[in-house]
């Protein structure tokens, strides 16, 4: 599913226009979109039917007086706090807002003539809150009436349902500058936008749900994007499909480097989830001193010592080959690193110490297969010489010019994985919760990584199915256990369920409130 920033909406909203569909038109479809949405929810909790809708002047606002108006023509109960004086409002929000007054029912009240208690007690009568007050339109930190407004709504046990974005968050990049309405449910217009995937916005939007306004596709495809997200549809057909007579050799050879005194787990997880995934064979190499100890955690991994004068032989007759899980940083395991990148005969997967021995980063870029490195914040922070805030401040701007300068594909992981490819296209993972924060998941994502590749997907279509898997499993395992006592073994248990809803598609559009209620899969 295609993501995009405040300006690339705006200008598929142009360009809509440009083809031959009205401005008003798209602002009705947004404001019905939502008013569908709401007499929905209204239903669904069989709460009541007053319903308060808090409207700005831009076309953020009205969208807002679009859902009142339809809401009025259902029976419920609308109240509208205007932001705004009416002399503010302009184009199709004044139309609408004209519209509005000529409805009897319709009770539009300037806010400039209400008291802090009069607006409290509005909240917490009312059954649904409408946030249609700033939309994508932020600048800076919310000021003023507004940020008053802000502390009533979210004290407020009312639900909250926001139009586009909740006020507060900006949409470019999912900043909160200051304070932000807190919604239970998110109607956004057409795609996503990239501050609603990212954290802390993604905190504040509740369920997010999908308004279609029946934009051309001819309008969508002369407008440059390149962020997307992955729905449980396009994971699915992603899902390397099984040949019921195949063999081990069939679903991929898988090496292994890694391991280390202390880090003996690491490589075994990496691994057998690399089994789970559906791999026909992985073999682990080892220094011999861990070797029986590494071997000894799952019967079905196959063990081999590190022969240190013979490194080519570590690329033969595989598929895959994985370089780093809990490999260390001595003398000997940067040897392996400086030699695998210098020669390696096959893709390569490089995870935690392998990131960290890489000592020449024109290594990467010249290497004649594809590199899919998968580094936390930490890791990223050290490759490239900066801070981990750096990292999580700018993940996608950082990640997009990694992959491009080197050439490489990158999953960078964190509360939103950013999957960065080498053409500039970046993806952002939504599955997952915080029980995937603890010792050994990613050893576990880098196995998965390992076996879908094995499978014969590309580095491209591995590096997006993924981080989905992977958090499918932990959201699964969190919903069954709980998110605190998750371990990497866990998510592994979790895997096999986690392909298996997958491939059946039962409930998995709202695992953990991470999915897209959409009527049709968008064009990616």
């Amino acid at each position: 599913m295609i993501v995009l920033s405040p300006a690339e909406m705006r200008e598929i909203d142009r360009q809509a226009i440009e083809d031959g569909i009205p401005d008003i038109l798209l602002m009705e479809m947004a404001g019905r979109g939502s008013a569908e949405l709401a007499d929905k929810l209204l239903q669904y909790n069989d709460s009541g039917r007053k319903v308060l809708i808090f409207a700005g002047s831009g076309n953020n606002g009205g969208d807002g007086l679009v859902v009142a108006r339809f809401l009025d023509m259902w029976g419920y109960a609308v109240k509208v706090i205007m932001l705004k004086e009416e002399s503010s409002l302009k184009g199709n929000s004044l139309l609408n807002f004209n519209i509005c007054k000529n409805r009897e029912n319709i009770e539009i009240v300037p806010v400039n003539t209400l008291n802090k208690k009069e607006i409290v007690n509005y909240c917490n009568s009312s059954n649904l809150i409408i946030d249609a007050i700033l939309g994508t339109g932020l600048k800076g930190k919310v000021r003023g009436i507004i940020s008053e407004i802000i502390d009533i709504i979210n004290k407020s046990s009312t639900e909250v349902l926001a139009v586009d974005i909740p006020t507060g968050i900006n949409a470019s990049n999912g900043k909160v500058p200051g304070k932000a309405i807190t919604a239970k449910n998110t109607a956004t217009m057409a795609f996503p936008k990239l501050g609603m995937l990212l954290y802390p916005g993604h905190n504040y939007m509740g369920e997010i749900k999908i308004i279609d306004l029946g934009m051309p596709k001819i309008s969508i495809n002369k407008v440059k994007y390149n962020h997307y997200t992955l729905t449980a549809d396009e994971a699915e057909a992603l899902l390397p499909k099984r040949k019921i007579d195949g063999h081990k050799g069939t679903f991929g050879k898988i090496n292994v480097i890694g391991g280390s005194t202390g880090m003996t787990g690491a490589p075994a997880l990496t691994g057998f989830s690399a089994l789970k995934m559906g791999a026909g064979l992985v073999k682990i190499y080892l220094p011999e001193e861990i070797r029986a100890l590494t071997a000894s955690y799952y019967p079905e991994l196959i063990t081999a010592t590190i022969n240190y004068e013979k490194l080519d032989e570590l690329t033969d007759n595989i598929d895959v080959l994985v370089l780093g899980p809990g490999l260390g940083q001595s003398k000997k395991a940067k040897k392996i690193v400086d030699k695998l990148l210098l020669d390696s005969k096959k893709p390569m997967i490089i995870d935690a110490d392998g990131i960290n021995l890489i000592s020449d980063l024109d290594l990467l870029k010249n290497n004649k297969f594809p590199i899919l490195l998968t580094p936390h914040p930490g890791e990223m922070a050290r490759l490239i010489d900066s801070s981990i805030k750096e990292i999580q401040d700018k993940s996608i701007e950082i990640a997009r010019e990694f992959s491009q300068k080197y050439n490489v594909y990158l999953i960078l992981k964190g509360a939103t994985t950013i999957v960065s490819l080498p053409d500039g296209r970046i993806y952002l993972n939504l599955t997952g919760n915080d029980g995937l924060a603890t010792a050994g998941s990613g050893d576990v994502l880098t196995g998965i990584v390992a076996g879908i590749m094995a499978q014969g997907l590309s580095v491209e279509e591995t590096a997006i199915l993924a981080p989905y898997i992977h958090g499918l499993a932990g959201d699964i395992a969190s919903d069954d256990i709980n998110s605190y006592s998750i371990t990497a073994s866990d998510i592994i248990n979790y895997l096999p369920v986690a392909i298996k809803q997958l491939i059946e598609r039962k409930g998995i559009l709202n695992v953990k409130s991470k999915g897209f209620d959409v009527k049709k899969r968008y064009y990616s």
